[in-house]
């Protein structure tokens, strides 16, 4: 699978994170506040991942995932498989419903989830993408249906003090 994105690992004094405007105020204190890089260990943790136009062109967004392993295929149940977890994903406003001139006919953000797509594929024991989305997000949910992503049929849960969130999986066939 060819992507058409310039995809590095974020570091944290990357100056660029601090003017990520997603439109989501939670993603965007997420990926500023620096919370991904693990100081001790002196890396990110989850990977953090900075997404461009081209190598040292426009900054598109940001990803953070890691493989880990989860219940599958659904949330309720006891067994588990090794997924790519999406944990957060921005993308600034500016490039929200943008063709990507480097691949005619997709927007950026369908760029993007092809890379992380991609690299999951790219590991052998991988069975799927992975992501929380909150329920009240109804156009984040619809975007990640387009893309493949079913919903938890187990439903939403809580995982913090906000709304409740819906696991989405996409999974792969092998």
């Amino acid at each position: 699978m060819t992507v058409a994105i310039h995809v590095e690992h974020a570091l944290p004094n990357d100056p660029d994170i601090d003017a990520l405007d997603s439109g989501v105020a939670e993603v965007d204190h997420y990926f500023q506040s620096r919370v991904w890089f693990d100081d001790r260990k002196g890396k990110a943790s989850p990977a953090t991942y900075q997404f461009r136009t081209r190598a040292g062109g426009a900054i598109v967004g940001y990803a953070a995932a890691a493989f880990r392993n989860q219940s599958h295929p659904t949330d309720v149940h006891t067994e588990r498989a090794r997924y790519l977890v999406i944990y957060a994903l921005g993308i600034h406003r500016h490039f929200q419903g943008v063709e990507n001139s480097a691949a005619p006919g997709q927007r950026y953000a369908a760029t993007i989830m092809d890379s992380l797509e991609g690299l999951a594929r790219d590991r052998a024991d991988c069975v799927g993408l992975s992501l929380w989305v909150r329920e009240d997000n109804a156009r984040a949910i619809a975007y990640y249906e387009r893309c493949g992503f079913v919903a938890d049929p187990a439903g939403p849960v809580a995982r913090d003090e906000g709304p409740r969130h819906l696991t989405m999986r996409l999974l792969f066939d092998r």
